[in-house]
């Protein structure tokens, strides 16, 4: 690409971020996931300003006394005392939440140049996606009330904490709250799932002579993908953390598509030069990026919790629409087929370490018979 299609798209990405920034006003959707109404269908609409509820979300912590026996007794138990800590800090912080004086969604104001160029251009695609998702959710959130698992802890709740519109309210929004935590997961889900299921049919499609040389193209472009994806989020989220796993994934993304050595001169001076990766190199790149991914995975399901869901908690609720109760099989499932993944993927590797290193070894012991002894 010359230089002069490079200014004229950079020239025309400016043109039409002043565009959208003049005549458009991009909003975030509004993502009422749960609605009162949903909760208890009868409920009666009440004035605002009742302080009712918090008073009894303060005093309620005889949760076994108002638990239904049912097999969902164990994590219902757990899901309410989420509730009530959650609600009770919100009660503490802001007593009006359940009645705001306005519903929109508020949208970040760009505090830099760059930020606002890109905020123009990238809010349309986001927000339609945002909404998109919210709708997935509602779906499923609607499916979750017709079970068995959610009648048992609504019966639980609304005996806890009263049967009116308040609790209703409360309950609704908890939901909701939860189920907006998921809509980046979700997102970023989509976003890797066709670069990850792209790459593996690249790489089980090539022929076997040059299946490595793909694989190393593959891994290339996953960690510059990372690359990519931190540094969006920490814009995003202002973490410096997230800053710097970008600059690390950056390095260890063009290493694997340029590979480079130094090599020392003749005279002591280095110079860089570019080499090709041997199969069993290529292989221990796989196993790297493979256990620093399982050990993200697994660190999230040990270290997150109810009170404080990670992505993969927030992945799960999603699929079952249940914001309410700790997936912990799906957990305990993702656990063991990461374990047993890792498990072939490290004997794999081990294999073409050792098959490279006896092959290297033979190689040279053949090109020694060859050479055979020196007569001048």
């Amino acid at each position: 690409m010359t230089g002069k299609k490079v200014a004229s798209i950079l020239v025309g990405i400016v043109l039409l971020s002043v565009v959208l920034a003049y005549f458009g006003r991009p909003k975030p959707p509004r993502l009422e996931l749960v609605s009162p109404r949903q909760e208890l269908p009868q409920m009666q609409e009440r004035l605002p300003g009742s302080t009712a509820l918090a008073e009894r979300v303060s005093r309620s912590y005889g949760l076994a006394l108002v638990l239904v026996r049912s097999p969902y007794s164990a994590s219902n138990a757990i899901a309410l005392d989420s509730l009530r800590t959650w609600a009770a800090d919100r009660f503490s912080r802001q007593p009006g939440f359940l009645h705001p004086v306005s519903l929109e969604a508020e949208s970040m104001p760009g505090r830099t140049m760059v930020e606002s160029l890109f905020y123009n251009l990238g809010a349309y695609v986001y927000y339609g996606l945002e909404d998109g998702i919210g709708n997935f959710l509602k779906e499923r959130i609607a499916s979750f009330h017709d079970s068995k698992n959610y009648a048992s802890f609504r019966n639980s709740y609304f005996e806890l904490f009263g049967e009116d519109a308040d609790s209703a309210t409360l309950l609704a929004r908890y939901q909701s709250e939860r189920a907006k935590l998921a809509v980046d997961v979700i997102l970023w889900s989509l976003v890797w799932l066709f670069p990850v299921a792209a790459g593996i049919i690249a790489v089980l499609s090539t022929p076997a002579g040059g299946r490595f040389e793909r694989l190393q193209v593959v891994l290339a472009f996953w960690w510059l993908l990372l690359a990519l994806t931190y540094v969006i989020i920490a814009f995003g989220e202002n973490t410096i953390s997230m800053l710097v796993s970008s600059v690390v994934a950056l390095l260890a993304g063009l290493y694997l598509w340029r590979p480079i050595a130094l090599l020392g001169g003749d005279k002591g001076a280095l110079t860089i030069t570019l080499i090709s990766l041997k199969p069993r190199t290529i292989a221990l790149a796989l196993w790297v990026t493979c256990s620093l991914l399982a050990i993200q995975i697994l660190t999230w399901i040990r270290t997150g919790s109810i009170a404080d869901p990670d992505p993969v908690m927030l992945l799960l609720s999603s699929l079952s629409g249940d914001f309410l109760h700790d997936p912990a099989h799906g957990k305990r499932l993702i656990m063991r087929i990461a374990g047993v993944l890792w498990i072939v993927l490290s004997l794999w590797t081990l294999k073409h370490l050792t098959h490279d290193t006896r092959a290297e070894r033979e190689a040279k012991k053949g090109l020694a018979s060859l050479q055979g002894p020196f007569t001048p």
